[in-house]
């Protein structure tokens, strides 16, 4: 009889054995999930995350930490039943050992171990199943948190995070194996309107539409993310350029025909496209500053556009190219406004230049590229115009506009902020190269003189710039640059 004893105190402490193992496995589950959701959340700083993303962050955390914390009370108890069953276990064997078979008592002593034993197995095996359960319940917790973690809580896309992890693992499929695939960048055209004529809620409704017609009319192997603010991105395996042409505008047409609903106002919404397919060797930010330049290029196309990347080129997402004999005239990317036809009248204005600009820094802050701004002031044009008249005063302001843009590259952007006041985008211009087309306009200036009613007048520009920082954004660049134009005011500009 005692043999069965045995055998039944053996599978009970074995089933226990197995369920501590499971706890400690969920529980080191768990402790290895905080240390990976700190990791991925430490080295997410500096991206300008919104208040509603770091307290999203903080949930997470706090939540995180509440299911360690009950599975580590778990684990506590657990062990502390399976000690109390092992002590009881232990005393039982003790009194069957001592038991004398011949006597009397000896059945009633039996007995009544057995009773004893199958109680407390009873007890045991309850609290065991309830652990299990419990572990499962925490198991599926920290595998929601996983899911959310990768998930935007506004649009329910992807989240930057995902979109790393795709693009690292479709480049290295590429690497390997050779196989194609494209990236899609798109930007809402015109979001802060949104914000600013209807309302911050107005433009998140705005950005979950976007998501949601994102998900109805790209492929079920697509990977549709929120990069971040208005800017959304489509990862496209085993998509070559010619294929995701054809998603791309597909994807720029549905939104175009969505109608957004807020309080009783109807939305138009329109996006800007731009879409490269991953080069030989090509790393993920050389991919992703390709899409996003094609994007640029279809905003001073006009907006509701999409180009594609082809090496320096940006061509309409309907033009393809024979790769064996590129065609008799290939686009480039334009400048804001020819040089030829510069005037004042064609130059972003102030809200518009600052957007380009904001885009730019954000860009700055996330590849780590240069940039730098320049404020530019006519010095005297109000007594100049005023002297002169406003046709006469016009006429001033595009020689100069025109005489600052044939010194600029394609690339920069020359705005006009107030008449008498501009300001120039350098992409990828560090404040000492800024200065360098300081002193360029500058020198070239002073060789010039305008001829004006039998006179020549002689102009004189006074320039401040600005390099971007860490924690700048369009105004504080532009504020900066302002106050070295204010500073110069007050002193003899030195022309080299």
């Amino acid at each position: 009889m005692l043999l069965p004893l045995g055998v039944a105190l053996n599978n009970v402490l074995i089933d226990a054995g197995l369920a501590l193992i499971a706890m400690f496995v969920g529980f080191y589950a768990a402790i290895w999930y905080v240390n990976y959701s700190s990791t991925l959340n430490d080295g997410d700083q500096g991206d300008g995350d919104s208040q509603r993303d770091l307290e999203a962050k903080a949930n997470e955390a706090a939540r995180t930490n509440m299911a360690v914390q009950q599975m580590r009370d778990l684990a506590k108890n657990v062990a502390s039943d399976v000690g109390a069953h092992n002590t009881l276990m232990s005393g039982i064997s003790d009194e069957l050992g001592a038991v004398d078979a011949d006597s009397p008592k000896a059945n009633a002593t039996v007995v009544g171990a057995v009773g004893k034993i199958l109680s407390a197995n009873e007890k045991l095996q309850s609290r065991l199943v309830d652990a299990k359960q419990k572990i499962q319940a925490q198991a599926e917790e920290i595998k929601a948190q996983q899911s959310e973690a990768r998930t935007d809580s506004l649009t329910k896309l992807a989240n930057r995070r995902a979109f790393d992890d795709a693009l690292e693992q479709n480049l290295a499929l590429c690497r390997r194996d050779r196989r194609p695939f494209s990236l899609l960048m798109l930007d809402v055209d015109h979001f802060k309107k949104f914000n600013d004529t209807h309302g911050h809620q107005a433009g998140d409704e705005v950005l979950r539409s976007v998501g949601k017609m994102l998900l109805q009319v790209v492929k079920i192997s697509d990977i549709a993310c929120r990069y971040g603010g208005e800017e959304f991105a489509l990862v496209m395996p085993s998509t070559p350029i010619a294929a995701a042409r054809v998603a791309a505008e597909r994807v720029r047409k549905a939104i175009e025909a969505m109608v957004v609903k807020f309080e009783g106002k109807t939305l138009s919404v329109t996006i800007s496209v731009g879409l490269a397919e991953a080069a030989k060797g090509e790393d993920a930010v050389k991919l992703i500053r390709r899409s996003d330049d094609a994007v640029y290029f279809s905003k001073e196309a006009g907006r509701n556009c999409g180009h594609w990347r082809d090496g320096d080129d940006y061509l309409p997402m309907n033009v393809a190219v024979n790769p064996k004999k590129a065609p008799p005239e290939t686009p480039k990317r334009p400048s804001p406004v020819k040089n030829s036809e510069q005037s004042v009248d064609t130059l972003p204005d102030q809200a518009t230049f600052t957007d380009e600009l904001q885009r730019r820094v954000a860009e700055s802050h996330r590849f780590g590229v240069t940039l730098s701004s320049m404020h530019v002031v006519v010095k005297n044009y109000d007594e100049l115009e005023q002297e002169y008249g406003d046709a006469v005063g016009k006429l001033l302001l595009d020689s100069v506009a025109q005489f600052i843009r044939t010194l600029l590259r394609d690339m920069d952007l020359l705005g006009m902020i107030t008449p008498g006041e501009f300001a120039v985008m350098l992409p990828g211009s560090s404040d000492r190269e800024a200065k360098v087309v300081t002193t360029r306009i500058q020198t070239a200036l002073a060789n010039c003189a305008i001829p004006l009613r039998g006179k020549e007048i002689q102009l004189e520009l006074l320039i401040g710039t600005s390099s971007v920082e860490p924690d700048d954004d369009a105004q504080s660049m532009l504020d900066r640059a302002r106050a070295q134009t204010v500073d110069n005011s007050k002193k003899t500009v030195p022309v080299a």
